[in-house]
């Protein structure tokens, strides 16, 4: 879908030009109009092809970092597991203690101590609401800030795609191409490769 929606782009910019340099004098307006709707479909589409993150406004109140990429939060009353979608810390507390690593501990440590004063949380959902082990799928904010982003800046975690959950999964996969750049965390140690 997303090949199609670049060909019929780049089909309207080639029109937009040859109008351009063919067109009678008499086709001035109808060229500005082209051009503002190229632009602006040029816009949309980027939008929708990797939109950028917006805090939602309802907050929930964090109860315990489970680890790395799991927050136990109150959502209406209940106690829900909140599984960060498009990322993957290493394992800590993994029911299958062999998938458990030092590293896992770490970036479990990092997540509570970015936590430790922030209680409060927003929640974003995308298409599919729970995994497989029943956890609650949710893109997590702290303030304005996507806590995904703050995971992938620190090296603590890298990008994972959950389809159909891939609403930010290019602006993820920029983040993390920034963090291993630049060597951060787990990307410095050589665990991440």
């Amino acid at each position: 879908m997303k090949k199609i929606l670049f060909r019929l782009l780049f089909l309207l910019l080639l029109l937009s030009l040859i109008l351009l340099y063919v067109a009678p004098p008499w086709m001035p307006e109808a060229l500005e109009s082209a051009s503002s709707f190229v632009q602006s479909a040029a816009g949309g589409i980027r939008e929708w092809i990797s939109p950028t993150p917006e805090a939602p406004v309802r907050q929930y109140e964090v109860i315990r970092v489970i680890d790395g990429d799991t927050l136990l939060v109150r959502i209406e009353g209940e106690e829900v597991s909140v599984r960060l979608i498009g990322v993957d810390a290493p394992e800590s507390v993994h029911p299958d203690e062999s998938r458990n690593t030092p590293e896992g501990t770490v970036a479990s440590d990092w997540m509570k101590n970015y936590m430790a004063d922030r209680r409060q949380v927003a929640l974003e959902y995308d298409e599919e609401l729970l995994d497989h082990f029943g956890r609650t799928l949710a893109y997590v904010y702290v303030g304005d800030t996507l806590l995904e982003d703050e995971l992938l800046r620190a090296g603590m975690a890298v990008t994972l795609v959950m389809e159909p959950n891939t609403r930010y999964q290019l602006h993820f996969a920029e983040v993390e191409r920034e963090a291993k750049a630049s060597a951060a965390g787990f990307w410095g140690t050589g665990f991440f490769r």
